[in-house]
Order: structure tokens, then C-alpha cells, then sequence
């Protein structure tokens, strides 16, 4: 089967021949894919909805892997045992939504080799946690499907410093390879922070500590822009 721009980038950053849990796995694609490929020999599908979780089995089963992919039933990893499988791919969800279900799981993550994740919103965040949890960032990719930027990161043990919040936002990866769509990371974190200071500056009391903090946050990312921009 062919994967979306998006899963196939999240499927490229999983390490070959380890059991995965897919969790939030909708039709079970990248279990499916995974397995199909030669590159997993088990996994586990799960959703904490039951109709996408059933359209996983069906999809299982329509390409003859019920033997190999794991079906379940459950919120986030709760369904996972320890030691179940090597690693966990996590995918079209919150950055927040993604950072609570790693918060209510440590002794099931904790217990992996790796972490497949691709946050909608608020990636810095889910770095930032991963830092904090001896975990760090080894590998990292951005692509644009159909129109929207999505970032997706493979996170290992191993305790490293935190990166500074800038970095955090970005992917420091990302920023030391120099990723093609960095500028455009960068542009829609501006505008998000522009929107922020129109809405302060409309707002009657006085914020001006917060806007002046912001501005300088702004004139940083742009900073930033300029120097890949120039190094082009």
C-alpha cells in the first residue's frame, strides 16, 4: 500500500525490524504499510475510538496480517504492556494531547528504544518534554501536504542538555541540517506571535512588559530568517 507525504515521512523514521504500537492509528496504515514492507515483524494497532479502531481491523484483515498486527482498544499506551513492543509511533495529534499521553504511560515508554512522533501543534513543547524526560532528539524531517506544514521527529534514550526554547521550537536537527522548510517554520511561527501581539495590543490593560518581550522574540525568529536566507 502507498502512505500519504505525511505518514510515509513518519514511516521513514522508524527503525527497521522492531515491533511497533501505532497509537492513534485510524485505519491502521502505518502498521499495515510497516508490516507489508518486510520492516516490522509485529505490532500493535490502537485508538481509544472504536470506529476507527474498527476500520483497523478490517483493514488488518483485508491484507491478510491479523496474525501480525494487534488490534486494540484503549487511551494512548494504557493498553500497552512494558516490554511489548521496541518503540511507539505517535501521529496526527496536539503536541499537548501528545505530551499528556507520554505523561500518563512512563513505565511503558520509558521501557522503548524509540518514539516515532509527528505533533500537529506546538511541537516545541514535545521536545522540551522529551529533553526534561532523558529522552533526546536523534532524527528529525518537515514536509508540505497539501499546503499545511508537518514536522514529525524519532526521539531515543539518553540524557542531553535542553536545548534553549528556540531550538525547542524549531527541532535542533532541524537547525543543524539546515532543513529546506526552516524559513517557512520560522514565518509561521511569526505570524502566530504577531497574532498574539495584535490581540494584546487591542486588549485595555496595560501589557506593554509583554509586548515589548514579544517584539523582541519576533526581531530574534527574524534575525534567524535573515542568517539562513543569507547562507543560501
Amino acid at each position: 500500500m502507498k502512505l500519504s507525504g505525511r505518514l510515509a515521512a513518519a514511516a521513514s523514521l522508524i527503525p527497521n525490524h522492531k515491533v511497533i504500537a501505532d497509537i492513534g492509528t485510524d485505519h491502521g496504515y502505518i502498521p499495515v504499510y510497516m508490516c507489508q514492507e518486510g520492516r516490522c515483524p509485529k505490532a500493535i494497532a490502537a485508538d481509544i475510538v472504536p470506529g476507527p479502531l474498527q476500520a483497523a481491523v478490517t483493514h488488518v484483515r483485508q491484507s491478510g496480517l491479523a496474525d501480525r498486527i494487534d488490534c486494540r482498544l484503549g487511551d494512548g499506551l494504557t493498553c500497552i504492556q512494558p516490554g511489548e513492543a521496541d518503540g511507539a509511533v505517535i501521529c496526527g495529534m496536539g503536541g499537548p494531547l501528545i505530551v499528556s499521553i507520554l505523561q500518563a504511560s512512563p513505565g511503558v515508554w520509558q521501557e522503548m528504544e524509540f518514539l516515532v512522533l509527528q505533533p500537529q501543534s506546538d511541537s516545541g513543547a514535545v521536545r522540551k518534554y522529551l529533553y526534561e524526560s532523558g529522552w533526546h532528539i536523534e532524527d528529525e524531517e518537515m514536509l508540505v501536504e497539501d499546503g499545511r506544514l508537518y514536522e514529525m521527529m524519532r526521539a531515543v534514550p539518553g540524557r542531553e542538555a535542553v536545548p534553549e526554547p528556540w531550538l525547542c521550537e524549531i527541532g535542533p536537527v532541524n537547525w543543524q541540517q539546515k532543513h529546506p522548510l526552516l524559513v517557512r517554520k520560522i514565518e509561521s511561527l511569526v505570524d502566530k506571535k504577531e497574532h498574539i501581539r495584535a490581540g494584546w495590543t487591542k486588549s485595555r490593560s496595560d501589557m506593554s512588559a509583554q509586548i515589548q518581550a514579544l517584539d523582541e522574540e519576533i526581531r530574534h525568529w527574524r534575525d534567524i530568517i535573515w542568517q539562513l536566507q543569507s547562507e543560501r
